[in-house]
């Protein structure tokens, strides 16, 4: 079955959460990990200083992730309980192996996977009873498919007068985890950009010494600093070594932290590998240049900043928020929701159901109760089923976000037919038991319960290609958290969504201030049928962005066929009920099958190397560090053609001749994200920025020598626009 029929029909239907594993004790042991805790000492001393492992024991062909994690996965974490006076380092990084996964390259670990963390016990520990440490461990393992798993790990060690001696039966894995942890590098060590491409050069003097190394690779701390899966090229001159590599989605000028992994021959034993841990900073120059222990003024030795260092590169994919943040998060995510109502892609299917409620409300008011609980329940159990989905891609490797349904044609063709058959219904031309709001009034004793519902998983799927302020922030932090937060934030995001009509079945008062039912009633569901029309055409508009002729050709046709279905609904009666009942069914089948068996080819929205209209250029993200370098002023429009948002923002501001002219005359750089058919690196720097989805708007340089981003909201006026780049000199014109 196609993936966007199975996207489409994952999301009518209520989902659980991906699976999680949530075990404690002292060893955890699970069908594809197990997982323990290991003290390099027998004890613990007043002052002592000692290391603890959180070793994974995988299962053949499963594999865990570094701390950069590459093109998908997520890096292990740790969240220790101490006891008082107790502290824990950061986790020590074996150097990881690399994992391809065509088209996507992963690093981390298989086998067995060491993390080591020093533990630090406090001058006053009293030498008797026993000590506790507890850690809270996470991590996601990948073979075939990805799994979330966690467990709540305990050591218990004996507390001792004086500092305790090393335990001989870990000391072999201690031993071996320490070997793979890199090598603090010292001697010239320079990197640059050059012709396009990030180098980085490698003195003869640098030791440990490369002069016999095979298969240097370069894999950075920092995400999106190189394109994990394009060839690294490596060039000898004597003994210098240069490693050349694609700048990834979002390289930034400063210290370019990372390891140097090679193979060196050890006699006739299998080669060694060795990792080395460099810091040089990244600049921007026509030719290279190389200083002992670092390559520019000011930035320290290499083989000081060997460690990783707990400075994150501006902008930074948030952290992993604390339980105490989850109830703000999902108050922001609720309030998006009830803003959301508002947005025009939603405001006509409330529409529909508010007057429905009002309507009923005189016959049956306690039925009109049960219809918003519906709704509700339509609206919040879809919003989970489309996080699980997007969760579930998420963890599996695939880049995606917010509104990744509507990255594929054959999806927006499916949405543009029911969004049709919508609009028909309204119009009058086919019935179903009413109005499209009590479908299934036939099927249950209920009054339309079921109808509600679905006109709740209706809304949830036109709200999608819609974000509001306060939503972009709990779905951005939404998508690092576990699956369980993450579900919760989106469930609270359903239920802002579904309020508004909750609160009109419980409210009589509310149901007072709306007009009395009557005739117009009538009239008003006709002129929603037209939103729902205009919602056809955006959508027919969005695919002309996406699909080939042939498979546009396809959607307009299909779109003929779903008018034939309706007027076979319209005739299912009397003598010609069962042939007209036929050709209706007949017609959806063909209608739906067009854009499958004619596979839309997806055409770039903005071609590589092609200038955007309106003096606007593509994205790229080796131009944005060159300009971030210079200082240079940059603003960037992440959007799409299915986020009406962004639609709105670009016709009423971005596009607006005095915003330009502004622009313009102080020399800023205006630079396009175009998100319509998904593009893996426009979806890691959304991350990168804690964004799930568009429009994400970003300025670069809003004072005279600022190198830092700023983001600015959601909906865009032309004075938020200008005033980010009002500090910077007007230049003359040339």
């Amino acid at each position: 079955m196609p993936k966007s029929v199975v996207l489409f029909l994952a999301m009518l239907v209520a989902g659980t959460a991906a699976p999680v594993l949530a075990l404690s004790g002292n060893v955890v042991g699970a069908p594809n990990v197990s997982a323990r805790l290991e003290s390099s000492v027998r004890g613990v001393g007043p002052g002592q200083s000692f290391r603890v492992a959180l070793v994974l024991e995988l299962g053949k062909g499963w594999h865990t992730y570094w701390r950069n994690p590459g093109d998908s996965g997520r890096a292990t974490q740790l969240a220790w309980t101490l006891p008082a006076g107790f502290r824990a380092g950061r986790i020590e990084w074996p150097a990881p192996h690399r994992f391809v996964l065509a088209p996507l390259v992963n690093f981390g670990y298989a086998n067995t996977a060491v993390y080591l963390v020093r533990i630090h016990a406090p001058a006053t520990l009293r030498p008797a009873g026993t000590v506790t440490l507890r850690a809270d461990a996470s991590w996601l393992v990948c073979s075939d498919v990805c799994i979330p798993e966690s467990a709540k790990l305990t050591l218990t060690l004996p507390a001792r007068p004086t500092p305790a001696p090393p335990d001989p039966a870990a000391a072999a894995l201690f031993a071996h985890a320490i070997d793979s942890l890199p090598r603090p590098a010292t001697g010239s060590i320079g990197a640059m950009m050059r012709d396009g491409r990030i180098l980085i050069r490698l003195g003869a003097d640098v030791r440990p010494s490369l002069a016999t190394a095979r298969a240097l690779q370069f894999l950075p701390y920092e995400d999106g600093m190189i394109d994990y899966s394009a060839p690294q090229q490596v060039r000898r001159d004597g003994g210098v070594i240069e490693i050349s590599m694609q700048p990834g989605f979002q390289p930034h000028a400063g210290p370019l932290r990372g390891l140097v992994i090679a193979s060196v021959p050890d006699g006739a034993k299998a080669p060694s590998r060795v990792a080395l841990a460099i810091a040089p900073t990244l600049a921007v120059t026509a030719t290279p240049r190389v200083t002992a222990g670092s390559t520019s003024a000011g930035a320290p030795p290499a083989g000081r900043n060997a460690a990783p260092s707990s400075t994150t590169p501006e902008p930074a994919t948030p952290p992993r928020s604390d339980a105490g943040a989850l109830w703000p998060l999902a108050g922001l995510a609720l309030l998006g929701g009830l803003i959301l109502n508002l947005m025009p892609c939603v405001l006509p299917v409330l529409s529909i159901k508010a007057v429905s409620l009002v309507e009923q409300a005189a016959r049956h008011p306690r039925e009109v109760r049960h219809k918003g609980l519906a709704f509700g329940g339509g609206v919040v159990s879809s919003m989970v089923a489309l996080a699980t989905v997007l969760i579930a891609l998420r963890a599996g490797g695939a880049g995606v976000g917010w509104g990744f349904q509507l990255q594929s044609p054959r999806f927006v063709t499916l949405m543009s037919y029911l969004l049709l058959l919508v609009g028909l219904n309204l119009s009058g031309v086919f019935e179903f038991g009413g109005a499209f709001a009590d479908v299934g009034e036939r099927l249950t004793r209920d009054g339309g319960v079921r109808g509600s519902f679905f006109t709740g998983v209706l809304t949830t799927l036109v709200a999608s290609p819609c974000t509001a302020p306060f939503m972009a922030t709990a779905v951005g932090v939404a998508l690092t958290e576990s699956a369980a937060r993450a579900l919760t934030i989106f469930a609270a995001l359903g239920v802002g969504l579904s309020l508004p009509v909750v609160a009109i079945s419980f409210a009589p008062w509310m149901r007072r201030a709306l007009p009395r039912p009557g005739p117009w009633t009538l009239t008003f569901r006709q002129l929603l049928a037209f939103p729902m029309y205009a919602s056809v055409a955006w959508l027919l508009w969005v695919l002309s962005q996406q699909a080939s002729a042939t498979g546009f050709a396809a959607a307009l046709g299909g779109t003929v066929l779903i008018g034939l279905a309706a007027w076979g609904l319209r005739e299912s009666k009397g003598r010609v009920r069962r042939l007209a009942t036929v050709v209706a069914i007949a017609a959806l089948i063909a209608a739906v099958a067009l854009p499958l068996a004619y596979q839309p080819a997806r055409a770039s929205a903005t071609p590589a190397g092609a200038a955007v209209a309106g003096g606007w250029v593509p994205y790229d993200p080796a131009r944005v560090l060159r300009l971030r370098a210079q200082a240079r002023p940059l603003f960037i429009d992440f959007t799409a053609r299915w986020c009406l948002t962004c639609l709105v923002d670009e016709r009423t501001v971005l596009e607006d001749p005095a915003v330009r002219a502004y622009l313009r005359a102080r020399d800023v750089t205006l630079m396009r994200a175009d998100w319509t058919n998904g593009d893996p690196r426009i979806t890691r720097a959304l991350a990168s920025f804690g964004r799930a989805g568009v429009p994400l708007y970003v300025a670069y340089g809003g004072t005279p020598g600022s190198r830092r981003a700023r983001i600015l909201p959601q909906i865009l006026t032309a004075r938020i626009v200008e005033r980010a780049f009002a500090q910077l000199p007007v230049q003359r014109s040339r």
